[in-house]
């Protein structure tokens, strides 16, 4: 924390993903040596990975339809406010659109944390 305490919100930022990047390569080694020591086939980490995101990003689109319908909907009703519907639908798809992006990002990185990062590798195998 007293690293922190000089540094403006970029440095901090950097800081930051520094150690991040540093925590998860460290877990990623100890994983893909568990796997070999297990006889697992190199790079099962990065398929389980590329499967994590796709599944997040997969949830997340599906999310997003549902979302882009239910804005359809509200814009129709924007026309009785005397605004222009395809102007509104415009805009609230842009938003939307990033909101997506952001929220593929934020989820794959979560759940990939919690699989990869976050689990306990002294867990006991059955």
């Amino acid at each position: 924390a007293g690293d922190l305490a000089g540094l403006d919100e970029e440095g901090v930022k950097a800081f930051l993903t520094v150690a991040v990047d540093e925590v998860f390569q460290t877990k990623v080694e100890e994983l893909e040596k568990k796997a070999l020591a297990d006889g697992r086939p190199p790079m099962s980490l990065a398929r389980s990975a590329n499967y994590i995101t796709l599944v997040s990003m997969d949830n997340a689109w599906s999310d997003h339809l549902q979302n882009m319908e239910n804005l359809k909907e509200a814009v129709l009703l924007r026309k009785y406010q005397n605004l222009n519907p395809v102007d509104e639908y415009k805009n609230e798809a842009f938003n939307l659109f990033q909101g997506l992006q952001d929220k593929m990002r934020f989820n794959s990185i979560f759940s990939l944390w919690q699989s990869f990062v976050a689990a306990p590798s002294n867990v006991p195998q059955n």
